[in-house]
C-alpha cells in the first residue's frame, strides 16, 4: 500500500489472512493537521455523484475533518481506503435479578411465570410460547439421531472474554486477540464483559447444572476474537475467526456512518463480502436506537442517510430484536424493510461474569444476533454436508410472521429449519458403540429414526453380512468376536438411512458344580447295582443357567446320564472311579467338575437309597418371615428314603449357610425349618443323611438360595 500523499503516514499493523480474493489490509496513522478540510466538500461530491446537495454532515473535531480529507483524497485517487470507524457494543444495561437457582422471572410461557431452571421452559428457547422458536426441541431432535456430535465452529468478534469465570462455554473454546498487547481476557469498553455474554447467548452449554443455555449450546464450538470495535481490528477479527475455522461469525457491534462517508466503509464491506463468498455466514446486530436503518435522504432521488455497519455490509445477516415473550419488535431495536433480515429474542439470560456472579437478564440486539447465529449452527449440524448458502436459505425461508409491520415475516424459527435440513436419519441407540456383550445373550437392538416426512420405514439389522432380522426394536444373540452391526431404514418411496456400530462379544466358559455325591470327606462308597443320586448346578456368565440338554454325567469319560439331576446305578466293577459333570454352551465352550467315588461289592446288607424331594436343587426361595434374628424362608423339607431290607432309617438334616460349617436343622422325613436370609442372595447347602440299622450311610445334598431385595 502506498502511503497517503497529503498526510504521509506510518503503517501500524498489517492483516493478511491468506484468503483467496482477500487483499492485505494495513492500519496507517496519519497527521490530520497537514490536510486542508476546505476541499472536503468537493471530494465528497466526487465520491457521491448525484447526491451533492442534501443534509448537513457534522464531525466532532478539526482532527476528524483532517482525517476525512486525507482519506477522501486517496479514495478519489483510486485507492481502496477506509476510515477506522469506532463502533460500540449493542448491549443495554441489565437489571439485577441475579439469582443462580431461581433466576430472573418472566421466561416462562406466561410473562409472570417464575424462573425455572429447565431451559426447555424458557420462552425464547421452547416451543409453545408466543415466540415458539423451538431451539430446545431442536436440540432434542438432533440428539435423537446423534447429530449433536456435528460440531459447528462459531467465531465471536467482540471484547471481554472470561471463560475461566463463566465455565459454561463449550469444550475446545479458543481465544485470541487481534490487538497487539491486549490479551483476549482483557475487559471491554462500555460493557466490560460483553463478549462473554454474547458467547453465552450463542453457545452456553445446556444441561450441565450451571450457567445458562445458548441457542447452539449442544453443537457450538467457539472461537473468541478480541477486537477494539474499530474497523481495522474488526476486519482483522473476522479474518482471524475465519482462519480459526469458523463457519459462522457474529459481530455484536455497530457504527452509523453518514451517507457522504459511505465510501469509507467499503474495505470493511469488501472483507465481509469475501468471507461470505467463501461460504462463511456472518451475523451482526441491527443496533438499539429504535430507528430505521434504511432511513433515506432525498434530493431529486433518495438514498439511505446512514450506513449502519456491519449490519448493512454485503454478506451480513442483520438481526433485530423481538420484545420479550412477544412477536413484536422491541421498541429499542433498530429495524429496516431492506437490511434487517431477521428478528430474534432481544432479551435473554446470560451466565456469570467477573462483575456478576449469577445468571442475569440482558437486553439488546447484541444478543439477538448471536442467538440467530446459534440457530444457524443448529441447522448446519443437522446436515454438515450443506453449504452456508443452503443454511441461510433454510434459516430465512422458515421465518414466521409477526403482526408488527416493522417485523412482518422475519421472526426466527429454529425447529422447522432444523427439521428441513435433517435428512432421513437413523441412529443406533442400543447397544452402544463399543459395547462389551456376552455371547449368546439376547440383545435388544434399537434405533431412533427421523423419517423427514417420508413415512414409517422398515428397519433391517445385520451383523456384517448376516441378517439379524427386521423390526425396531429387534432382539437377537451374537457369537463371540468383534462385529459391525448395521441398521438400515427403508422408507416408502425408496429412500434409505443407515448407521453402524462395532461391538465386542466375549464367550465366557460356563461353570458347573457337583452338589452330590460329594467327596469332601473322602470318596463315597457305592455298590454296583445301587441307584446313586447325582445333582449338579450350572452357570453360563453370558446367558444364565445351562439347559438340561447342555449338561451330562460321565463315568471315567463315558456318558451315563444327562440333565442336572439323575438317579441310576453305575453297574461297574469294584474299585476307584471318577464321575465328571460337564456343561457346554451353544458355542461349544465347556466347563467340568469331578468327584472321586469307590465301588465295592455288595454285602449282605445293602445301604439305603435317599433323595430330597423338597426343596429342588437350585431353587430360589424368597423370604417369607422374620423374627428377632432377622428374615428367613420357612418351608417343610421333603424326602424319599428306603432301606432295601425294610429296616428302620435314621434321617438327619444339616445346613451349611453361605459356606459356614454344617449345622443340624431337623430330623425325620419332613421337618419344618427356617432358612436364614438377608439382603441379596444367601446360599444354603442342605444335606439329608440316612443311616440304617447296620450302619450303612447315604446322603443327598441340594443347594438353594434364600433371596431378599433390600
Amino acid at each position: 500500500m502506498r502511503r497517503p500523499g497529503h498526510g504521509g503516514g506510518t503503517v501500524l499493523a498489517e492483516n493478511d489472512p491468506k484468503i483467496k480474493d482477500f487483499p492485505p489490509h494495513y492500519l496507517v496513522r496519519v497527521d490530520p493537521s497537514r490536510a486542508d478540510p476546505g476541499g472536503l466538500s468537493d471530494l465528497l461530491g466526487k465520491l457521491n455523484p448525484g447526491r451533492e446537495r442534501a443534509d448537513a454532515l457534522a464531525v466532532s473535531s478539526k482532527a476528524g475533518l483532517g482525517l476525512l480529507t486525507i482519506a477522501a483524497t486517496e479514495a478519489v485517487a483510486g485507492l481502496a481506503i477506509g476510515v477506522n470507524w469506532l463502533a460500540a457494543p449493542d448491549s443495554i444495561a441489565a437489571g439485577s435479578a441475579n439469582e443462580a437457582l431461581i433466576g430472573p422471572e418472566g421466561f416462562g410461557n406466561d410473562p409472570a411465570t417464575a424462573y425455572n431452571r429447565n431451559s426447555y421452559t424458557w420462552s425464547y428457547l421452547n416451543s409453545g410460547s408466543v415466540q415458539d422458536i423451538g431451539a430446545a426441541p431442536a436440540w432434542t431432535l438432533l440428539d435423537s439421531v446423534d447429530r449433536t456430535r456435528n460440531t459447528v465452529e462459531i467465531g465471536v468478534v467482540d471484547q471481554g472474554f472470561r471463560p475461566d469465570i463463566n465455565d459454561d462455554l463449550p469444550a475446545g473454546t479458543t481465544m485470541t486477540s487481534v490487538v497487539p498487547g491486549v490479551p483476549a481476557t482483557h475487559r471491554g469498553t462500555g460493557s466490560p464483559w460483553h463478549g462473554t455474554e454474547v458467547a453465552d447467548t450463542a453457545a452456553g452449554v445446556p444441561d450441565n447444572g450451571r450457567g445458562v443455555a445458548g441457542s447452539a449450546g449442544p453443537v457450538g464450538r467457539l472461537n473468541l476474537v478480541w477486537s477494539s470495535y474499530d474497523f481495522f481490528t474488526a476486519i482483522s477479527g473476522v479474518t482471524a475467526a475465519a482462519g480459526a475455522g469458523s463457519k459462522i461469525i457474529n459481530m455484536s457491534f455497530s457504527a452509523s456512518v453518514h451517507w457522504a462517508l459511505e465510501w469509507s466503509v467499503l474495505p470493511f464491506e469488501a472483507a465481509t463480502a469475501v468471507l461470505r463468498g467463501a461460504g462463511i455466514l456472518l451475523f451482526a446486530s441491527a443496533g438499539n436506537d429504535g430507528r430505521d436503518v434504511d432511513g433515506e435522504t432525498c434530493f431529486l432521488v433518495c438514498w439511505e442517510n446512514h450506513w449502519v455497519t456491519p449490519c448493512e455490509n454485503a454478506g451480513v445477516t442483520c438481526v433485530g430484536g423481538l420484545l420479550q415473550n412477544s412477536l413484536l419488535r422491541d421498541p429499542q431495536s433498530n429495524y429496516g424493510h431492506e437490511d434487517v433480515d431477521i428478528f430474534a429474542p432481544f432479551t435473554v439470560i446470560t451466565g456469570p461474569t467477573p462483575d456478576q456472579t449469577r445468571p442475569r437478564q440482558v437486553w439488546g440486539t447484541s444478543f439477538a444476533s448471536p442467538y440467530a447465529a446459534g440457530v444457524a449452527a443448529l441447522i448446519w449440524a443437522a446436515d454438515p454436508n450443506q453449504g452456508g448458502s443452503a443454511v441461510e436459505t433454510k434459516l430465512l425461508g422458515w421465518m414466521r410472521t409477526s403482526p408488527d409491520d416493522r417485523v412482518k415475516r422475519r421472526v426466527i424459527n429454529a425447529l422447522d429449519p432444523v427439521r428441513d435440513a435433517l435428512p432421513p436419519a437413523l441412529d443406533i441407540r442400543t447397544p452402544s458403540a463399543g459395547a462389551q456383550l456376552g455371547a449368546g445373550t439376547p440383545v435388544q437392538f434399537r434405533a431412533n429414526v427421523y423419517d423427514d416426512g417420508l413415512g414409517s420405514p422398515t428397519v433391517t439389522w445385520k451383523r456384517g453380512s448376516v441378517s439379524l432380522g427386521t423390526g425396531n426394536p429387534r432382539t437377537a444373540s451374537l457369537p463371540a468376536g468383534t462385529h459391525t452391526i448395521t441398521a438400515t431404514a427403508a422408507f416408502p418411496g425408496g429412500a434409505t438411512a443407515s448407521d453402524s456400530i462395532q461391538v465386542t462379544v466375549t464367550n465366557h466358559a460356563p461353570t458347573v458344580h457337583i452338589v452330590t455325591p460329594s467327596d469332601d470327606s473322602g470318596p463315597p462308597v457305592f455298590t454296583p447295582a445301587e441307584p446313586i443320586s447325582f445333582a449338579g448346578t450350572s452357570l453360563d456368565p453370558d446367558t444364565g443357567g445351562l439347559a438340561d440338554n447342555q449338561v451330562s454325567w460321565r463315568l471315567d469319560g463315558s456318558v451315563f446320564a444327562a440333565g442336572h439331576t439323575a438317579q441310576t446305578p453305575l453297574n461297574v466293577p469294584p474299585g476307584p472311579h471318577t464321575v465328571t459333570f460337564r456343561g457346554c454352551d451353544t458355542f461349544g465352550l465347556c466347563g467340568t467338575d469331578t468327584v472321586a467315588i469307590t465301588i465295592r461289592a455288595a454285602g449282605p446288607n445293602l445301604p439305603p437309597t435317599v433323595a430330597i424331594t423338597n426343596p429342588a436343587n437350585g431353587a430360589v426361595l424368597w423370604t417369607n418371615g422374620s423374627d428377632a434374628g432377622g428374615v428367613f424362608h420357612q418351608l417343610t423339607l421333603g424326602s424319599s428314603a428306603v432301606d432295601p431290607e425294610g429296616g428302620p432309617l435314621s434321617l438327619a438334616w444339616t445346613d451349611s449357610q453361605a459356606g459356614a460349617p454344617a449345622v443340624p436343622i431337623g430330623a425325620g422325613p419332613s421337618p419344618i425349618v427356617q432358612l436364614r436370609g438377608g439382603c441379596g442372595d444367601i446360599p444354603h447347602r442342605i444335606t439329608l443323611t440316612a443311616t440304617d440299622d447296620a450302619g450303612n450311610v447315604r446322603q443327598q445334598t441340594v443347594e438353594v438360595v434364600v433371596k431378599l431385595i433390600c
